[in-house]
This record gives C-alpha cells, sequence and structure tokens, in this order.
C-alpha cells in the first residue's frame, strides 16, 4: 500500500509541468502540498498542510522567467541569471521578514519562512473564503450597501496599519482581498517585492506588475514616485468597482486623455444614480481616484474620518467644543482686560526716624541748588581764604603753559582779562523740571563748590560750558 502511494507521488512529479505536485514535502517533512492554487511571474501558491493537519498556504518563490524546474529542484535557464535570481530571493525573503511582523485582523499572518529546492518559501494563514473579484462576478448581491461601507472601514484600518510602518501593498485588488464566511476582510498577496525586483532583473523588468483598472498610472512608470496614495488609489478603483458592477478604465488611458486635454474616460460615482450610500462615501473614493496623486487624499486616516458617519460627528462635536472653549477664553481675557485699569506705582515713602533718632538733612538737589545767599557769602569767603598766594602759584605753573584742562563737563581755560565768575549761571527753575533732569544734573555740578575749588586751588579762570 505504501510502495503504491510512492508510485501515485512519483507519476504525479513528472506529470506536472514547473508547479509542484500534490504529495510534495517541504521544510523536512513539516508541510504537504495538497493542491496548487495560483501563479505569477514571480510565485507559485498552494495549499497545504502542516504536520498537524491544519491548511495552510505555501509561496515558493519561482521568477519563471529565468527559472525552471528539474523534479522538484528549481533551477535556473541561464547562469547569466544566477547574480539575479540571489537578489529575488534576497527580496522575497525580506517581504516574508516585514510581513511576518505585521499582526493585523484583516493582513494574512506569515508564520514561517524557509528554503528548500534550491529557493524560498513563506507559510502564511489559510482563509476560509472567496476572494472580492469571485463576489463581485458571482455574488453581486450578497453585499449591501452598509455592509460594503463596513468592509472599506476596516481595510482602511488594514491599509492605515501598514502604512504607519511604511509599508506599501502595491498590488490592491479584487482578487487580493479575500473575504470570511462572516464577510471579513484580509488583505493578501502583497507585490512589493515583485515590484522591487522588477528594478533589479533586466528580463523581470519586461514582466508586468501591473493591474489594468486598478493600478496607479504612477505603476507604469519605471523609478516612478509611489506613496501612500497610490495604493489608495488601487483601493479606491476595487471599491468603485464593487459598487458600480464595472472595473474602472486604465489609469493609463485616462493619462492620455487629461494630456489631450480630453473628457475623463472614469464616470465619477454619483448618489443621484447610486442609491443607499451617503455623498461622503462616494466622493471620497471620486477623489483617491484622481489621476494626479497630489490631488488624492493621502492617507488612509483621512479617508477613513471621511466615510466613518459617526466619527465624522464626533470630530465635528470635539472641534465645536474647541471652538466654544476658545471663545470662552477669549471672552474672559476681553473681560479681565477690561476690568484691569493701569495704575501707577505709589511713589515710596520714607519711613518715619524713631524718635531718639538723630535728624539728618535730607538730599535735596532743588535746595541745594539754591542756597541762601548768605550761607553762599559765607562759603565763598571761606573758599578766598583757604586759596594760596596767586603770584606763588603762577610762578609755580610758569613751566605748565601747555598744561591741559580734561573734563567730563568740557572745562576749557579763558584768557586773564576775563572775570573770575562765571559767564554761565545755571537756571534752578528749569533744574526742576523731570524732562530736564540730566541737563540740571550737569548744571549743576558744573557751577558746583567742587570746581570752583579746584579752580582756586590751581589758579585759573575757567569757563564752565554745560555739555
Amino acid at each position: 500500500m505504501d510502495n503504491s502511494a510512492n508510485i501515485e507521488v512519483t507519476d504525479n512529479l513528472n506529470s506536472f509541468g514547473d508547479e509542484l505536485s500534490p504529495g510534495t514535502e517541504l521544510c523536512g517533512q513539516q508541510y504537504v502540498i495538497d493542491s496548487y492554487l495560483n501563479s505569477g511571474g514571480f510565485g507559485i501558491t498552494y495549499l497545504a498542510r502542516d504536520s498537524l493537519g491544519r491548511k495552510i498556504v505555501i509561496k515558493e518563490c519561482f521568477p519563471g522567467a529565468i527559472c525552471c524546474r528539474t523534479e522538484q529542484t528549481v533551477r535556473l535557464r541561464s547562469k547569466a541569471n544566477e547574480s539575479e535570481f540571489s537578489k529575488i530571493l534576497e527580496l522575497f525573503e525580506r517581504e516574508a521578514r516585514a510581513l511576518s511582523e505585521l499582526q493585523h485582523p484583516y493582513i494574512v499572518g506569515v508564520h514561517q519562512i524557509f528554503n528548500d529546492n534550491d529557493t524560498a518559501y513563506m507559510a502564511l494563514d489559510y482563509i476560509d473564503g472567496h476572494d472580492l473579484l469571485q463576489v463581485i462576478e458571482k455574488e453581486p448581491e450578497r453585499l449591501y450597501p452598509d455592509q460594503i461601507k463596513q468592509l472599506l472601514l476596516k481595510i482602511l484600518d488594514a491599509v492605515a496599519y501598514m502604512h504607519d510602518r511604511d509599508i506599501l501593498h502595491r498590488d490592491i485588488s479584487p482578487d487580493n482581498i479575500l473575504l470570511e464566511a462572516d464577510n471579513t476582510p484580509v488583505l493578501i498577496d502583497f507585490g512589493a517585492a515583485r515590484e522591487s525586483a522588477t528594478r533589479v532583473s533586466r528580463v523581470l523588468s519586461k514582466v508586468l506588475t501591473v493591474k489594468d483598472g486598478y493600478s496607479p498610472q504612477e505603476f507604469y512608470l519605471a523609478e516612478s514616485e509611489q506613496a501612500f496614495s497610490s495604493d489608495l488609489y488601487a483601493l479606491a478603483a476595487t471599491f468603485y468597482h464593487l459598487v458600480s458592477g464595472k472595473a474602472p478604465p486604465s489609469s493609463q488611458v485616462r493619462l492620455a486623455a487629461a494630456a489631450k486635454q480630453q473628457e475623463d474616460p472614469l464616470d465619477p460615482l454619483n448618489a443621484e444614480t447610486i442609491k443607499g450610500y451617503d455623498p461622503y462615501f462616494l466622493e471620497a473614493i471620486n477623489r483617491c481616484l484622481n489621476i494626479f496623486p497630489n490631488k488624492r487624499l493621502q492617507n488612509a486616516r483621512e479617508w477613513r474620518d471621511l466615510i466613518d458617519t459617526e466619527r465624522r460627528k464626533r470630530l465635528a462635536l470635539e472641534e465645536a467644543q474647541n471652538d466654544r472653549e476658545m471663545e470662552m477664553r477669549i471672552a474672559q481675557l476681553v473681560q479681565d482686560s477690561q476690568q484691569q485699569t493701569p495704575l501707577e506705582p505709589p511713589a515710596a515713602q520714607p519711613a518715619p526716624p524713631p524718635d531718639n533718632a538723630v535728624s539728618q538733612p535730607e538730599l535735596d538737589l532743588a535746595a541745594d541748588t539754591n542756597l541762601a545767599d548768605t550761607e553762599r557769602d559765607e562759603v565763598d569767603a571761606y573758599m578766598d581764604e583757604a586759596a594760596p598766594d596767586q603770584t606763588e602759584l603762577d610762578a609755580e605753573l610758569e613751566n605748565y603753559d601747555d598744561f591741559p584742562v580734561v573734563s567730563t563737563w568740557n572745562v576749557v581755560p579763558l584768557d586773564d582779562e576775563l572775570n573770575d565768575e562765571p559767564d554761565f549761571e545755571p537756571d534752578f527753575e528749569e533744574a526742576n523740571s523731570k524732562e530736564r533732569s540730566g541737563k540740571m544734573f550737569g548744571q549743576f555740578f558744573a557751577g558746583s563748590y567742587l570746581i570752583r575749588a579746584f579752580r582756586v586751588a590751581l589758579g585759573m579762570r575757567v569757563r564752565e560750558v554745560n555739555r
């Protein structure tokens, strides 16, 4: 019985082409291939079972343009492709590791990455359901507008999650969204590795990694900038097909029409002709289908906020509440400013002296500059007595004819025949003015007794000039 089973497997191996035959064991008998699912230009997908008998999906790295199979082993068609194949394997494994870090209920999970048959594999969750393309074509009445809206909100949550981690799907389309029995969506078959592979392989660059109707125009251009809005275009095209029943025209055709300034061949979704959907829902799809990336919605959260009615109401209430709080704060500030009157700080009053303290004369600039004539005469008499003999001073200063006189107040010597008294008399009334307090102080100092004493001591006649 065992021998017959082995013969059957051998016959199957010989009867299949590039794909592995049912019964093939992988990863040291940990997985067994049940059946072939589908294939593309870069890999083959199988339904398999693990060692516990659970269903699993196996994805094999198999770029058919440069590879073939000898029994189970993957071989290169030419040695010239050896470097390219090594880079493609590296990209495949890098994508698998990146996907294995995504833990989200609406993104397919990656269980394991392993090498076998001289190529690489990844083991993924098995999703028991149909893809969205099958639902559109075979069960168009399965989903109601409210269910479609909830479906889109869940996928947007998944897209926002992977975009937050700087991962682009690059292949969102109806056949890459699986629906479970309860209509829970799951994103599968990320195209990031395929897109990168076309850049490292001259042969694979000829293999199209786009899907007409769903891929944005920037996916058709080599080395073009691809952003989060690129995924949003593909998602909008998918739901355009689901809502309207027809796929949108190719973005290349639309771009050509725009270049010729012709009418866009895409008919926008309209709430008047498509019943059951609110205008926000349809308008968001139309915006994301804009042919120019900078005119689309730029992130999945922005899209979600536009179509989630409850969230939109909550955000509007929060914004209104914030505006109301701002108005109240401004009104309070205005009220506070009106109640406050600018008051000048009171002048500091000197503390009264204690009863037993000896009274000290207060410094009063005005009083000092308004000495009584009798006091001034007494001081002048005292200064005249203290002055040295003029003859002695003249003899002593004979050798100092060029003695420079420097003063902050521009004191300059005059001829001997000028009067002893200064020509300038301070205006003491003007000195009391606040506006000219600085000038008053200069006038007072220039006419003070220190200068007069200095003049008497040197025997020089000077004129005090206010600066």
